[in-house]
């Protein structure tokens, strides 16, 4: 919160309290301006009387600002082209962004609040108000360390595709997105009270930009990350191409591409796995475990972030069982191995 509220009632009477004093002292020209008065309710405490009337004289002042907000809009040029630019950046990312548009409360930089209470009535008096030249400073750098904090972002984000850390990556973006709704109300809030505003003081190139810069992510960050599976499987007496069906099937939550061409792949995963029988102990039991190793490679960095034998929690090779034959146990086996090895994916992933 961006206001500055006094905590304390003023001992003496302020030169607000009056309407003529207030109209000399803080004319409408120069300030925005909200009052309010009244008196403690029976079943509330001075704290909570005064609070409630600085809420009433805040909301008194915001709504001033508010209703010339709504009038300079559609008529002012700077605000049709803030309105264009608005409806272009939010279309191109409509379809990205899993965030619904919602309506920012207007915070106003450098409002203050003062409390007064009139010893001889008991009244309680508030008043809200803020110089223009002092808001309209404060906006000008709102604007900057908000672009600025929204560059860095993308700066960031530009790191992680880089790395391949596309689901990050994408996290971020989407984080971004809201960041421009604030933007975007700060610069029609500037374009109202600033009759020199310009798009220089507005930072619009420095905006249009950043938007750009991003919609050109989020087309990057649609499809998500794209996987090139190697699954060599076997059974006993033939291969097992389920496995790499079952392994696409568990990733599915992470909005993953599996691509043909591995010049296309921001990972490269290979799978190679074979059955070894457990001795029968019955003739009607049949047990096996699975020799297995994962590979695990980011393409952006040529980088093989894991290459090892995948076992159980046990620490041992995945077992399956059969009542009917070894190649049956081996594609149990290969259930209780997905998971594991859908786990690990995962892990490296979204590190």
């Amino acid at each position: 919160m961006l206001s500055v509220i006094s905590l304390t009632a003023l001992a003496q009477q302020p030169d607000w309290y009056e309407d003529n004093s207030r109209a000399f002292n803080y004319p409408v020209k120069q300030y925005f301006i909200g009052f309010s008065e009244g008196h403690k309710r029976s079943n509330e405490s001075i704290e909570d009387a005064i609070s409630r009337m600085k809420d009433a004289a805040r909301v008194e002042a915001v709504s001033t600002i508010r209703v010339q907000v709504q009038n300079t809009t559609n008529i002012n040029g700077i605000s049709r082209t803030l309105e264009s630019m608005e409806g272009t950046f939010y279309q191109s990312i409509e379809e990205f962004s899993s965030r619904s548009r919602i309506f920012v409360e207007m915070e106003i930089p450098g409002l203050q609040v003062d409390a007064w209470r009139n010893p001889a009535t008991g009244e309680i008096a508030a008043f809200a108000y803020v110089k223009k030249t002092t808001l309209i400073r404060q906006l000008e750098k709102k604007i900057t360390i908000g672009l600025t904090k929204i560059e860095t972002l993308m700066d960031q984000i530009d790191q992680l595709v880089a790395n391949g850390q596309k689901i990050q990556a994408r996290k971020f973006a989407e984080e971004t997105v809201p960041q421009f709704i604030e933007i975007d109300e700060t610069q029609k809030l500037l374009a109202a009270v600033d009759e020199n505003a310009d798009e220089e003081s507005l930072q619009l190139q420095e905006t249009r930009t950043l938007q750009h810069r991003l919609t050109g992510l989020v087309a990057q960050l649609k499809n998500g990350i794209r996987i090139y599976l190697s699954s060599h499987a076997f059974l006993f007496n033939s291969s097992y191409p389920e496995l790499a069906s079952q392994i696409k099937g568990c990733l599915s939550d992470l909005g993953c591409e599996f691509v043909t061409n591995l010049d296309k792949a921001d990972w490269d995963i290979t799978v190679l796995s074979k059955p070894y029988p457990l001795k029968q102990v019955s003739e009607n039991s049949f047990f096996c475990r699975l020799n297995t190793t994962l590979k695990i490679t980011k393409r952006a960095t040529g980088q093989r972030v894991y290459e090892a034998r995948v076992y159980n929690d046990a620490g041992m090779d995945v077992k399956g069982g059969s009542p009917a034959s070894y190649d049956d146990a081996a594609a149990d086996a290969y259930k209780n191995l997905t998971p594991i090895i859908c786990s690990i994916i995962k892990e490296q992933i979204l590190k």
